[in-house]
């Protein structure tokens, strides 16, 4: 198994409306989750391509959710650290060439 950036759905391109953005290389249904955009460790966050390349619209065709905050330990067990991990999800159909906000 390798590593993949982003879904093999997506990919990178030069935007109309900002810099880059990610592009749907084939038609996306509604519904379907695309992976982790942000990984927010108690104040520190952390982009994934998927978070750092997707631009923002007024009428957007994805919506950013936390399903959950977990916690854990550090290595020393002194104290908990916060972990949240924010999932991008198409709200709806998006055809192959758009691009994804």
């Amino acid at each position: 198994m390798t590593y993949k950036a982003l879904p093999k759905f997506l990919h990178v391109q030069y935007s109309s409306v900002a810099g880059q953005g990610l592009f749907a290389t084939e038609d996306i249904a509604d519904d379907v989750y695309l992976g982790i955009s942000h990984v927010v460790v108690d104040s520190t966050i952390m982009r994934t391509p998927l978070g750092g390349f997707i631009n923002h619209s007024d009428t957007p065709n994805c919506e950013k959710l936390c399903p959950r905050v977990e916690k854990m330990y550090n290595l020393t067990k002194t104290h908990y650290k916060s972990i949240k991990k924010y999932y991008v999800k198409v709200i709806r159909p998006i055809a192959e060439g758009e691009e994804l906000f």
